[in-house]
């Protein structure tokens, strides 16, 4: 039986779970665990119900020593421990697949067996192993203990090893294409843990642990891709350099086929609806509109009616629309020493930081499309506890430049669109949902938080 080792670096596990070998929890009554005589309890029935029934998955989680390796020192979880492990087993896993694959697929391919232990288990090498894969039927998880649901970045750890230790079950069904194993051959190296994390990304892996052999890189990426997001994975591999971020984007492109060519899954669908699982049960917000401004992310939305086909594809807010029509007739409106009016034609939002938003206007004389003259409306950018957006006006200077002066002689003319940035508060989001996975992280925009029907929305560009 092949034993399929999940593990991570002992000074990285500290630096995100705060514990050691002394102060992992082994004090546990193991009169409480006893498998000959236990009497049922609330665990064993939310078991029954949620995963033996519907699944026909066994979950251990008493005290056995078969299920482990004797020679390791290791714990039983924490009873109110069980229930969240599970709850994060069929949600994050078991679900997500079930959705996007159906439930025939994940009865016959999913382990029949979930083994969980309270502690950790250590590594002669310095390594912790986080969990594990046996003969394809089951998966082990470690550290139970110190599972904490309030913590997106404690879920999603756990949930990389489940997806991890999955695609070694699904590679045992169908093996790994021999493309993959040839994009970084001369890379992967057993004793890995005395290379670093900068240089295993420069030369095309999504972690260290990847280096370890092409089994383990086609599983990091797997769980990485799924569970850390489409987003994350786009930035780090930006951040490789040319080559590496090639090999990474060959590796993603293998990973994608595989999902598709074997097990007839769309793999973007299944990212999609893994974010779905985190945002909604454990309020992870890492790949939502509103992170990405955040944490500076996000550079700009164009909106633009008239050459934009994403409105003619996927449709525009009709309160909206309102608001842009009336804009444009106060702009033409506006005195000018010309014959012609001016028309208003498109307007950015230029993310300059995380909390200063200029508003580029442009507009031209309406006896000439091909030329726009630009403008500048500087708003500051706050965010709510609750996750809302406020915009609010920085009257301009016209000594702040040819754009600020532009936007001040016009400043009649957009006061509807200021005022309607400055006086409502916004939700970000990736919209429209009518663009579907394929555009998913691809238009983005904002929503009135009193009407959600009053949005507008544009292609992003990411920094």
């Amino acid at each position: 039986m092949k034993r399929i080792k999940y593990i991570l670096l002992t000074v990285v596990l500290l630096s995100v779970l705060s514990c050691s070998r002394e102060d992992s929890v082994l004090d546990v009554d193991l009169s409480k665990y006893n498998t000959d005589t236990f009497i049922t309890g609330e665990a064993d029935d939310w078991i029954s119900t949620n995963l033996t029934m519907p699944y026909n998955i066994e979950v251990i989680y008493r005290f056995d020593r078969a299920m482990g390796d004797i020679s390791r020192n290791i714990s039983p979880p924490n009873l109110d421990r069980v229930v969240p492990t599970g709850e994060m087993v069929l949600n994050g896993f078991l679900k997500v697949y079930e959705k996007v694959a159906g439930p025939t697929f994940i009865r016959t391919y999913t382990p029949k067996q979930f083994v969980f232990w309270g502690s950790l288990t250590y590594n002669t090498n310095g390594t912790v192993t986080l969990g594990t894969a046996d003969g394809g039927r089951r998966i082990v998880l470690y550290d139970v203990n110190n599972l904490n649901a309030n913590d997106p970045v404690n879920i999603k750890r756990r949930l990389r090893t489940i997806h991890h230790e999955f695609t070694h079950i699904l590679n045992q069904l169908v093996a790994i294409p021999p493309s993959f194993e040839k994009i970084t051959p001369d890379g992967y190296n057993s004793d890995w843990t005395n290379f670093s994390a900068e240089e295993a990304q420069q030369l095309g892996f999504i972690s260290q642990y990847a280096r370890d052999q092409y089994t383990e890189d086609f599983a990091e990426m797997v769980a990485h891709l799924l569970v850390e997001g489409q987003l994350y994975f786009d930035r780090y591999a930006e951040a490789a350099g040319a080559d590496g971020k090639a090999k990474l984007k060959q590796k993603e492109a293998v990973v994608v086929d595989y999902f598709k060519q074997y097990f007839d899954i769309d793999f973007r669908e299944l990212q999609y609806e893994v974010y779905q699982m985190l945002n909604t049960n454990y309020n992870d917000q890492t790949e939502t509109v509103s992170n990405q401004l955040k944490l500076g992310y996000l550079k700009n939305i164009p909106i633009d009616f008239v050459n934009g086909p994403h409105y003619a594809n996927y449709g525009r807010s009709g309160k909206f629309q309102v608001v842009w029509d009336n804009v444009k007739q106060a702009l033409e409106a506006v005195p000018t020493s010309n014959p012609t009016p001016r028309e208003a034609r498109l307007f950015t939002l230029n993310f300059i930081t995380d909390t200063q938003l200029r508003l580029e206007v442009a507009y031209g004389s309406t006896a000439s499309a091909t030329s726009n003259t630009i403008g500048y409306f500087d708003f500051t950018v706050t965010y709510q506890v609750n996750g809302d957006i406020d915009f609010t006006y920085v009257p301009n200077v016209a000594s702040a430049g040819t754009q600020y002066n532009n936007g001040l002689v016009t400043y009649s003319g957009w006061k509807l669109l200021i005022d309607y940035l400055n006086d409502n508060i916004f939700e970000a989001d990736w919209i429209p949902e009518s663009a579907g996975l394929v555009n998913f992280r691809k238009f983005a925009g904002f929503q009135l938080k009193s009407d959600p029907a009053n949005y507008f929305y544009g292609p992003i560009t990411l920094n």
